[in-house]
């Protein structure tokens, strides 16, 4: 439930940047391709741009210096342009990226979409992390409360229908040992299994406990039946009382175990 719930709120997350600002990533290198040919052509830069080249060794230093040759030809930056795209597009982004106004972002074009996007993907990867180690503690956390609470009431009925029992194989004379201790303690036990069984509907080995401390050896026909019994029958029957007990509290124990262990399958909790 936890492990579902939590990544299913990740995915929702990542989807979302994905769709705010993945379609916007191809307009983003385009805007940025466009800016990078403005600056590259406005007539501040044209000189730096052949400069650009000819370092590159992508033409030859012309006369005028917002020429170049290439191939023994005379040419204006547009016409290398048209003519030499490809190397027209090495020179302008290396002179681009090495401009001060590139890199201090005065034209517009140094940050695009696509930085942002490679920005905000980590960061909501990190969020979902953080999300999700959050709430596994906190499932952690809880799950540990509840399976101190179930050991607790079984340890405490546990104790009175020992106690219970013990009372009734050195019972003689005088009125019957009360089972309203065991009654209390039955009620507050079954509480217990209960809440387990409706956060957890898929356990469906929390059904024998319950059904064992109510309609069975442990449940309210526990306190019938002992009066007609002799010394001999009633150590019997205690006896089988605490078999009973000892089946209980494993099962019980089972059950606070895998409390304790959140976002597992707990195959040990399927019958």
């Amino acid at each position: 439930m936890l492990r579902g719930r939590t990544v299913g709120r990740v995915l929702l997350l990542t989807g979302f940047l994905l769709v705010l600002f993945g379609p916007s990533a191809s307009a983003g290198d385009k805007g940025a391709e466009d800016a990078r040919i403005v600056y590259c052509l406005a007539d501040a830069h044209r000189a730096e741009l052949a400069d650009a080249a000819v370092s590159l060794k992508l033409a030859d230093a012309a006369a005028q210096n917002d020429h170049v040759v290439v191939g023994g030809k005379n040419m204006g930056l547009d016409a290398w342009r048209e003519t030499h795209e490809e190397s027209f597009d090495r020179a302008c982004k290396a002179l681009f990226s090495a401009s001060k106004d590139s890199a201090g972002g005065g034209s517009g074009g140094g940050f695009g979409w696509t930085a942002l996007l490679t920005i905000l993907l980590p960061v909501a990867a990190g969020a979902g992390l953080t999300l999700l180690t959050t709430e596994f503690r906190a499932a952690r956390d809880a799950g540990r409360l509840r399976a101190d609470a179930l050991r607790t009431a079984a340890r405490n009925f546990a104790e009175a229908v020992s106690g219970y029992a013990d009372a009734w194989t050195g019972h003689s004379l005088g009125p019957q040992p009360s089972d309203e201790g065991v009654a209390r303690a039955r009620v507050e036990l079954d509480a217990r299994l209960r809440e387990v069984e409706v956060l957890h509907r898929g356990w469906d080995a929390i059904a024998p406990p319950r059904a064992t401390i109510s309609s069975g050896p442990l449940g309210e026909s526990l306190a019938e039946g002992w009066q007609p019994l002799g010394a001999d029958g009633r150590r019997a029957r205690a006896a089988r009382v605490r078999d009973a007990l000892d089946d209980l509290h494993a099962r019980c124990e089972t059950a606070a175990g895998a409390l304790e262990r959140p976002g597992r399958p707990h195959r040990e909790m399927r019958t």
